[in-house]
Parts: C-alpha cells; structure tokens; sequence
C-alpha cells in the first residue's frame, strides 16, 4: 500500500509540473500584473488584497456562484491577471440548463421527451459543486459578456418561454424536456455574444477539503495563500443571537437556519481569546451584514465554521483564458438530412454531466459513473423525440440517434452516425452514414432552413449539370458557379464538368469543376481555383440531397480546419 502511495504522490507531482508547463506556454501572450502583498502567518492571514471587487446577489438564490466565480476570479488575480470580472449569470444558466439529471429511471418512467435539464435561470446546488463544474468542462466568459440581472424576476419579466412554462406548470401539465429548451434555447438568452466569446476562464486543478467543520484544516489551505469555497447550513446572522456586537456571525441554537455559500479569505486568532478568533469571508450581499471594520468582509466565528459546514474546497491553479468552439453547437437548429426535416435541440456538451455522474455515484444515488454522449434531442416533424449523443470537439461535431431506440441512454452511440462541421455563420454541414454502410448529406442552421433549388434531372449523371447554376456558399466567400462543359470519358469511373466560379462582389472570376463518382452519384467533389478573398484555391466534398430539388451540401476536406458548404441550383 506505502508503495503505491509513493506512485502515486510522484505521479501527481510530475502530473503538476506537466500542467504547469502547458499554463505557462498559454500564458505567455498575456500581460502579467504583479499581485498584490497578502499578510500569512501562524495567528493571522489575510488574503483580502488578492480578491476582485464584492459583489451582490440581490434576490436570486445564485450564491453558489458567486462563491465559486470569487475564488475563480482571486486564482487569476494570484498569478498575475489583476483584476478579472467573470459572469456569475453566465455560469449559473450555463450549469443549470447544461445539466443532466442522473437517475435514469425516473427518465425512462417518464418517456423518451422527459425533461432532463433543469431551467437555466434557477439556482441552488453548492459553490464547491460550481468550482468541480469549472474543472470539468465548463467556463466563463467575462462578466460584460452576460451581465448579472439582480431581479429575481426578470426572466419571468423578459421571456414569453418561460412565461408558457409557468402557465402550464400551473395547469397541472406535464413538463417536456422540449418546454424547458424552449427558454433555456432562447436565441435571446444564449446570443452569439455568449457562445463565440473571445476567451473563457476555467479551473485547472482543485481540491476538496474533507470536513468543512475543521478550522485546522482551512486555516492550512489559507495560510498557503488559496482561498476556500465553503458551502453551510447555519444560523442566519438577522436574528437575536445570530451574531454579536462586532458583527461576527455566531453559532445560534434558536436562530433559523439558511443554506448558503461564501468564500473563506482570511482567519484572525491573535486575540488571547480563542472565543474572539473569526474567519474572514467575502460574501454575496453586498456590504449587508459585514463585520464591523472588515471593509465590507464578513466575520464568522470558528464555533460558526465547526457548527454548521457541509463542504468546501480551493482551487490549485486556473487554466490560461481560452476560446471555447464547442460551445457555439448549443442552440435549436433546424435540421434537414437528406430532405428529412426537424428540429435539432443542442443543450449539452459530452462530458460536462461527468461531476455530476461522480457526486451521485459518490452518495449512492446511481449505479456507476456513465459515460457521458448526451448532446440533445431531435424532434421529427411529427413531434417525436429521439435523444442525441455522440461527440463534439473544435468544430466538428459527432452525433447518433436511433429511430428504433428513440431513448438512448447517455452511455449509448446508436442509430445514423452524423459527421458535420460548424462555421461562425452558425451553419454546420457534412454526411451521415445509415445502417447499410450508405452515406448521404444534411445541413443544419439557426437561421431555418434553406430554401430549395430548381429540380436537379434524375439520376444523377453530367448531363443533370450541363448549362446549371448554383448559388454558392462558404465562410470564406460566396458567389455562383456554372458548369458549361461535360468533359467526362465514357471509360472513367466518373462525371466531369468544367465551368466558371464568380465572386458575390464580383471581384473575382475563376475555374471551376465538378466531379461525380459513377459509383455514388449523390456524391459531388468541387473545386474552384480561386474562391476570392485573398483565398485560393480550394476543394469540397458535398452531397446532393436526395429529397431535394438541387441542393448539395458538405465540407471543405477534412484536414486542417474544416467547414461547411452548401450549393443551391438556380
């Protein structure tokens, strides 16, 4: 056992310089601000100095977040990135409708459209649960990206989805998982702003502290310089005997009890009295109920801490600010594969259930600790429902669903396997694979569909492309392209036609061809000598979509970064 631990130890340590020397190459593009002197010693730690500005909650139950975003906010502080604003409301809504519920069968009592997220401007849970979220998968972006709305009222206020979910809620109505990304996907909410911001802030490494009741061990955590995330039921500090005459929160046996979370900063024992000794804490109300003289900091007393604390935890070392691709996928989509149309709900990134799989797992609540596919659901035109898993990395994005098994579990890939890529026009693109070993192509996008083409002669061969013309599209440009020539030989294995690519701005004009496989000829190969813009020449994969007039679509080759395209026939 001795020798495993020492394994073990020495991989952490060698596991800790690997991340450290991957942070520092990050990092350096960013200016370094010295952090501010912090006092440390046996009697008295103040770590103040190290913190970003107070904050208040107003009447929401968001504590948690504020908990956790301030220790988020003094890690970078304490390496050099000065004062950092990160987006409590963008973390909070993010962790709630980003959320998986774990007990899978209340899904399955429930049905294949059982909601399994939760509303996104909710809040509850724990700071210590936040910090764990934070490293692993999600982020946050700045606090001007999404500002904090102190209303307890305003998405209430503000969104008609959320006001629909109330009234059926109160019709005694069954909620859908479709009713909640109703509001969690409002495009008014999760704006481009949100989703495409230019970096994202996230925690590297964190530890949890055994018994949150034991001032020794966060006294420990804070005289080496990390703050403590510190999740509490106790006596709230309003009532007689919740606090003393100083303004420091005391145990109280009569007082009411309130969940809450705040940030350990500091701890004072150089009184000869251990009874005046208190721990210095940043909390989210503002300047209420601070402690006289702690410039807007809270007190608590160590009998406090020894009463009432349920977890805490620090956070190590944060991750270099970061863009973050994947999350631009989360949104509705309409969703169109092969001439088969819907609606594509994409509410989740694989692997950001996995804390909470392992909390449940950790208390008994589940069996194991899932893998975790889940990207959302697709709905048919009829309304059905089928869960959506798979993968989604960079750009790309890997998903399945399964007209047989409509209700995937998170752990299962089962149906069509789609492979498509994602542009900043919020355009994605490319082929699925059916059981026959088959493929053909789909597009989806936030904007609706895109409207059909002039019908394509059937079958495909070069004569359904001599004399056609075809709106074209990509990120990098856009313009037409008109085939003019059949150039095929009757021994090829394949269609050829030559013609001519003009730029929308008209600026540039070039060659262009064609190439349908004999063998596949949904399949399209294209390539144009110069798409403008500075470009070049480049090359895409399309398909021609099966139940639609003249539509091809797909993605430039995948190698190097690969994006979508779409040609529509005039």
């Amino acid at each position: 056992m001795a020798k495993n631990q020492n394994v073990m130890k020495k991989f952490n340590k060698y596991l800790c310089l690997i991340i450290v020397f991957v942070w520092l190459l990050a990092a350096c593009d960013e200016e370094f601000e010295t952090p501010p002197d912090v006092t440390t010693s046996e009697d008295f730690v103040d770590l103040r100095p190290q913190q970003s500005a107070l904050k208040d909650q107003g009447g929401r139950t968001t504590c948690i977040v504020f908990a956790g975003v301030a220790a988020v906010e003094a890690a970078y502080k304490r390496i050099g990135y000065g004062e950092v604003d990160l987006s409590e409301e963008f973390i909070n809504f993010a962790r709630k409708s980003f959320y998986l519920h774990p007990i899978w069968t209340d899904i399955v009592d429930r049905g294949v459209d059982a909601r399994e997220t939760q509303l996104g401007h909710t809040g509850g849970g724990g700071g210590v649960g936040v910090v764990a979220e934070l490293a692993k998968g999600f982020k946050i972006p700045l606090e001007p990206v999404m500002p904090y709305q102190s209303s307890n009222t305003y998405y209430q206020d503000n969104y008609q989805t959320l006001r629909d979910i109330t009234v059926k809620s109160d019709a005694g109505e069954e909620l859908l998982q479709r009713d909640y990304s109703n509001f969690n996907l409002d495009p008014g909410i999760l704006t481009d702003t949100q989703l495409r911001a230019e970096k994202y802030y996230s925690v590297a490494q964190y530890r949890e502290i055994d018994d949150a009741k034991d001032p020794a061990k966060i006294e420990a955590i804070l005289k080496r310089g990390n703050e403590v995330v510190w999740d509490f039921a106790g006596a709230v500090p309003w009532e007689t005997g919740g606090r003393d005459d100083n303004g420091i929160w005391q145990a109280c046996g009569s007082c009411s009890i309130m969940g809450h979370s705040m940030l350990i900063v500091g701890y004072d024992k150089r009184d000869d009295d251990p009874d005046n000794h208190y721990f210095i804490v940043k909390n989210s109300w503002g300047n209420s109920w601070t402690a006289t003289g702690g410039e807007g900091y809270t007190y608590i007393s160590y009998d406090y801490l020894r009463n009432y604390g349920v977890a805490a935890s620090y956070i190590v070392l944060a991750n270099p600010p970061s863009e973050w691709p994947e999350i631009a996928f989360i949104g509705r989509w309409k969703f169109n594969y092969d001439g088969f149309k819907g609606d594509l709900d994409i509410y989740h990134i694989p692997g950001m259930a996995q804390y909470t799989f392992e909390y449940n797992y950790g208390v008994g609540a589940i069996p194991e600790v899932y893998d975790d596919y889940r990207i959302g659901t697709y709905y048919d035109t009829d309304g059905n429902a089928y869960k959506v898993n798979g993968s989604i990395k960079g750009n790309r994005i890997e998903f399945y669903f399964d007209i047989a098994t409509p209700l995937q579990k998170w752990d299962e890939k089962l149906g069509r396997k789609f492979v498509y890529y994602l542009d900043q026009n919020n355009f994605m693109a490319g082929q699925h694979t059916d059981g026959d070993g088959k493929t053909y192509g789909g597009y989806a996008r936030k904007a609706g569909l895109i409207s059909g083409g002039s019908q394509t002669p059937r079958p495909f061969e070069s004569k359904s492309y001599v004399d056609s013309s075809w709106d074209f599209y990509t990120e990098k440009a856009t313009g037409t392209i008109e085939f003019v020539e059949d150039v095929s030989n009757q021994e090829d294995d394949f269609y050829l036609l030559n013609g001519t690519f003009t730029s929308s701005d008209g600026a540039t004009t070039s060659a262009a061809q064609i190439k349908i496989p004999k063998a596949e000829t949904n399949r399209a190969y294209i390539q144009i000598a110069d798409i403008g813009n500075g470009e070049g020449a480049e090359s895409f994969i399309g398909k021609h979509l099966s139940w639609e007039g003249g539509l091809i679509t797909g993605n430039t080759p995948e190698t190097g970064f690969p994006l979508p395209f779409y040609m529509i026939r005039q």
